[in-house]
This record gives C-alpha cells, structure tokens and sequence, in this order.
C-alpha cells in the first residue's frame, strides 16, 4: 500500500514539472518554406521564400481552389532574417524553414562572398545541412524560384530530384549540401564547387501555369556546369568535360557516357558503370610534392559507328587503350586548365598532401593557392570493357554486306 501511494505522489509530481509538447506547431499555423533564394540588393539582401500551398495539396479530398502549389515571397532586408521577417508583413503564417530542400544563391551575390549568407543559415537551429546549395548563373535566384516545372508538383522537389539524377547518371554537376561546401570552405588544401541552373526560356512565360500545359514548355529550368570557388568568392564557370573532370578526380562519379574515335572513321560510345579514383602524393628530393590520379573504370559499349569487328579480343583491347589515352590527356588538360585559369584547389590536392605529409603542407599552407598552380599531376587510368551489348557487328557493317 506504501509502494502504491509513493507512485502515486511520483507520478502528480511527474505530471507537474514535464511541460509536455511546449514548442508544438501546428500545420495549420505554419507556412513551410521549400526553397529559399538569395541575391544581392542596394539595401542588404532580397531574399525569395518558396512556401508550400497547403491549401492547394488537399486537391485529392475536394479542398482545392485551383491555385499554384506554391507561393513564392519576397521582400528586402540588411541581413537575411530581417528580410525574412519583413516577408511575415504578406505571409499570413510563420515561416518554417526545417523543410528547405534547395538554397539558390544569385551569381552577383556568388561573386561577392557568401560567408555572411552562410553565416545564418549555418546558425539557424530550423534550418538542417542536408539541403542542396545551387547558383542561379548569369541570373538571380528569385527567377529560378518563380518557374513552374512539369512532373513534380512542387517546384522545389523538381530541383531536387534534377540534382540527384544529373549528378548520378550526367556526372557533370554537384550535390553539394550546406555542410559539405562549409566544410570545404573551411580546409586550407581544399576549395569548393557548387553546381548552376539556368533559365532556359523565358523568365516570364516560366511563371505562368501555361507553362506546363504544352508539349515543349517554353521555360525549362537547366544544369549549367561547376562553379569554381577560391574562398568564399565564385571566380568562373567550368563546362560540361571540365565539370566532369572534377567529378572523377573526387570519385563522385556513378555513371556517364562517353566515346572515342576509331582509326578509320567514326565513333564507339560507351556508358561507364564504375569508376573509382584514388589520389596520392610522392616528394623529390627537394621536398617538391608530385600528384597522382590512379582510375579503375568499367564500361559496356552502347554505339558502334565504325567499321570494326569488335567479336576480335584484340579489338577491345585497342578500344579500351583509346578509352585510357582519352581520358588520361583530357583530364591532365583541365586540370591544368584549372590551375591556370583560376589557382583553386576544387582537387583537394592539399588536403591529400596535409594527410601524408602533414610537416611538408606546413611550409605550404600560408601560400597553397599559388604553389597549387605550379604543381605536377600525372593521370593514369585503367579501362575495362565488360560487355558489348545485344549485338556484335555493327548494324550498318551487317547492312553493307547484304
């Protein structure tokens, strides 16, 4: 009877000092953000929020009114929350930001440092690090925002899906998430990259539901390569061969395609489905560091447009020295390309020789960015031709001898 009486009084107290769900939201009172955009303005920032209709997604149960799946927001401040907090004067509900699925930077505000930008949404307790970072090339990130997009309902989740299946199946952007960039941002052997998207297409016809009505919607929004970083500043743009060059180095591709020539004339086309790359680092005798790229790629033939019996072993061998002579002279060039044009470490390659040699990147790291443009990097790739497809001959070889 004891026992039972002192649970008792445990559990009144229990009842007492547990606040129970104090920090509860409801639905209801929130506007969830899915995309969020920044660009520079003469005031500070224009920061454009992408928030979810909830209204609209009860169309399955009748709830409808057949406005968009979301409404885009913006408005002007000093820093970015005063800006977020100037958007509560048109928004009818709190901003909730834990559903952020994309964050856009404008290039101008790119160009000019986005340490202060980062800063807050860094800070930020709502915010997680799993959201990716895109750049609105040659254009601000409200525009990109306000473009309705076919297949996915929301905007913001047709981003992301574009960004998951470019980069695993093109090989030439980036999933680049908050806490990677930052992170990158933050070694001295390393600088960052973050993918662009474009407008292709009118920006205004891009707003209308119109849009997505038609068999080719006049604005489509697009991948547009690797922006180079060099601190916290964007300093150029890389095409679709240097973009994926940077991909393979950091072992971050999945699958692409790809051909080479033939001697006679002609192409063979291959789809890589492995491709692993390590990096390492020997020094001379002066103490000068050498990098090296070692690759391992697998591939099947997917086109053959020349004149070669590719049944013969030794025709496969021949196409896949091409294949490595290909890729061995391409990527030493846009590598060097890079080391030029911009001297930033997108390569990592400081932070391999920090890993190995920690006492030599000593007397490197105050000036990494200028010695990393002097550096010697050789590239050496290992290709392997798994399967030929359905078919051996080429189609117009079995044609012409008919």
């Amino acid at each position: 009877m004891l026992g039972r009486t002192i649970l008792s009084v445990l559990l009144m107290i229990s009842l007492i000092i547990t606040s129970g769900c104090w920090s509860r939201k409801e639905l209801n009172e929130l506007a969830v953000v899915m995309a969020l955009g920044i660009d520079t303005h003469k005031d500070g920032y224009a920061v454009s929020a992408q928030v979810l209709n909830s209204s609209e997604l009860a169309t399955k149960s009748g709830g409808s009114i057949g406005s968009l799946p979301v409404v885009t927001y913006k408005s002007v401040g000093k820093t970015v929350p005063d800006a977020l907090q100037r958007m509560l004067s048109m928004a009818p509900r709190m901003l909730y930001l834990s559903h952020v699925r994309v964050l856009v930077l404008g290039e101008d505000l790119a160009r000019q440092g986005v340490s202060d930008v980062l800063d807050y949404i860094s800070r930020n307790h709502q915010l997680r690090t799993d959201f990716f970072m895109l750049i609105a090339k040659n254009g601000n990130a409200s525009e990109i925002l306000e473009v309705v997009t076919p297949f996915e309902y929301i905007p913001a989740n047709s981003l992301y899906s574009s960004i998951l299946i470019s980069e695993k199946k093109w090989a030439a952007t980036g999933k680049v998430t908050l806490q990677q960039f930052v992170t990158e941002l933050k070694q001295s052997g390393s600088d960052p990259i973050l993918s662009g998207v474009q407008l292709n297409g009118s920006s205004a016809e891009g707003q209308s539901v119109e849009n997505v009505k038609k068999i080719s919607p006049s604005t489509l929004l697009q991948h547009a390569g690797l922006g180079v970083f060099k601190g916290d500043r964007l300093v150029g743009w890389l095409g679709e061969p240097p973009s994926k060059t940077v991909n393979y180095v950091l072992n971050r591709v999945e699958s692409t395609v790809g051909y080479v020539s033939c001697p006679s004339g002609g192409i063979v086309g291959f789809t890589v489905n492995r491709a692993d790359t390590s990096l390492d680092v020997m020094l001379s005798a002066e103490n000068i560091p050498r990098f090296s790229v070692k690759m391992e790629i697998e591939a099947d033939i997917n086109s053959v447009q020349c004149p070669i019996d590719i049944n013969q072993p030794s025709a496969i061998e021949a196409l896949e020295r091409s294949i490595e002579d290909k890729y061995n002279e391409n990527i030493e060039k846009h590598v060097k390309d890079v080391q030029q044009r911009y001297g930033a470490d997108i390569f990592a390659l400081g932070e391999v020789l920090h890993r190995k040699y920690p006492q030599v990147w000593k007397t490197y790291r105050s000036h990494w960015g200028e010695s990393f443009q002097s550096m010697s990097i050789d590239v050496h790739s290992h290709v392997a031709i798994r399967r030929i497809g359905s078919i051996i001959q080429p189609l117009n070889q079995e044609v012409d001898e008919k």
